[in-house]
């Protein structure tokens, strides 16, 4: 099975910034630049500001590269793009080898000294504000928000709305971004990976970009873990935009239900990880051949285990007939209460298990797989052959007792957040 290669080397430089540098035998080059300050470090006042600077950072040039050069260089790599998170702010690139300096000079350049250029900023403002026009626009907009809220609780850092406040990211300055810069774009409060084919002098490179940047006051965000809910919560809402005019009996209606499960640093969290992809996991899981294949009520239904940020969760959705929405509903609770009252069969988990450990082994076919991996040996401690340890001592009896532990009583005594979007209801 695929480990880290032998040769990934994890360096500090002086000011604080976190270098991981990997070979593999590739003619290209992955990397990422993570700024650890996203939405959650803005201020009353602020909200929006980081997803508006990700844009002027990448768009706007530096103090060496004017705008228009530094969109010229963004065209020669591979790739090259920005994400701005509740906590943090992503700069993933690929490349040929040959490129590896000029990103290098280019991502420094921009990342510590980014030249807000009026005209930039405010091309970067409009685009920015049609982005938020988009999201808020989708009909499920509210009703989503509406979901996050009851499942992690009002104001939960979990359900930060990272576009932030139009009337934010209409008025704010040049002066406005440059302050939420220099608070958090920090050498000390950034890691860089790089992985593909490095040259044997990278990490001099790296250092002639980045050693002689100076240190600042930026520090990571710290999410708690979600409260346990303590009822059931139902949120039926009108759905017209689902009404199928061709044929309304064949319209469909949006199910998501979620619960709280345990977080990824937990003991019961691997065999949590295995019920889950047994439950919904895939074409192969028991609701998408109950309610998809059997009953014929679904396209696809799955359940997904959500477990960045500490947030621990389960989460099952659809798409299904609305005018029998119920019934899958139903099929729901039925397949979760016959994992609780019987273990799954060996065969059955030994199943799942090996799809994990293909998961694994496929990630070590790319470089951004390699990157992600890296990432989760910084953040977490966490290697493959950790992982692929701690799935391989699951047994049948693990599955059931977490099912039991985990999974809603039933559907009238549950502990859950069920939310179905119905074109038929009034």
């Amino acid at each position: 099975m695929a480990t880290l290669n032998d040769n990934y080397e994890r360096l500090v430089l002086d000011n604080g910034l976190v270098v991981a540098l990997q070979n593999t035998p590739t003619q290209t080059i992955s990397g990422r630049l993570r700024v650890h300050h996203g939405g959650l470090h803005e201020r009353d006042g602020e909200e929006g500001l980081a997803h508006f600077l990700e844009h002027t950072v990448m768009k706007g040039g530096g103090r060496k590269f004017a705008p228009d050069a530094a969109e010229r260089i963004m065209g020669t790599f591979g790739y090259i793009n920005a994400h701005t998170g509740s906590n943090e702010t992503r700069f993933p690139v690929g490349m040929l080898a040959e490129d590896l300096e000029l990103y290098l000079d280019f991502v420094s350049d921009v990342a510590f000294h980014p030249r807000f250029d009026l005209e930039r900023v405010n091309q970067e403002r409009q685009r920015v504000l049609r982005e938020t026009a988009d999201a808020k626009g989708n009909p499920a907009f509210q009703d989503n928000e509406d979901f996050k809220d009851a499942l992690y609780g009002v104001d939960s850092p979990h359900t930060y709305f990272v576009l932030g406040k139009e009337d934010v990211v209409t008025r704010a300055t040049p002066d406005n971004l440059r302050t939420f810069h220099e608070r958090g774009y920090n050498p000390n409060n950034m890691d860089l990976i790089l992985v593909g084919a490095l040259p044997k002098n990278v990490d001099e490179l790296v250092a002639k970009y980045f050693a002689d940047k100076p240190k600042g006051k930026g520090a990571k965000y710290h999410f708690q873990k979600n409260p346990e809910l303590e009822k059931k919560t139902l949120l039926y809402r009108n759905a017209p935009e689902l009404l199928n005019g061709h044929n309304f009996e064949n319209s469909s209606a949006h199910f998501n239900m979620g619960f709280v499960a345990p977080t990824d640093d937990a003991e019961d969290s691997y065999a949590v990880g295995e019920l889950v992809q047994i439950l919904g996991g895939d074409t192969n899981s028991r609701l998408f051949k109950k309610v998809s294949q059997e009953m014929g009520l679904a396209y696809g239904i799955r359940s997904d285990y959500i477990l960045q940020n500490n947030a621990g969760v389960i989460n099952i959705s659809g798409s299904v007939q609305a005018t029998r929405a119920d019934e899958v509903i139903d099929a729901t609770f039925n397949e979760m209460k016959r994992m609780q009252e019987n273990p799954v069969s060996k065969q059955e988990l030994d199943c799942f298990k090996r799809k994990s450990k293909y998961g694994i082994a496929k990630t070590f076919e790319t470089n951004e797989g390699h990157i992600n991996a890296i990432e989760t040996k910084d953040d977490k401690g966490l290697t493959p052959e950790v992982f692929l340890a701690e799935i391989d001592a699951v047994t049948s009896a693990d599955v059931q007792r977490v099912a039991q532990k985990y999974l809603p009583k039933d559907r009238a005594q549950g502990k859950y957040v069920l939310m179905l979007r119905n074109p038929s209801k009034e």
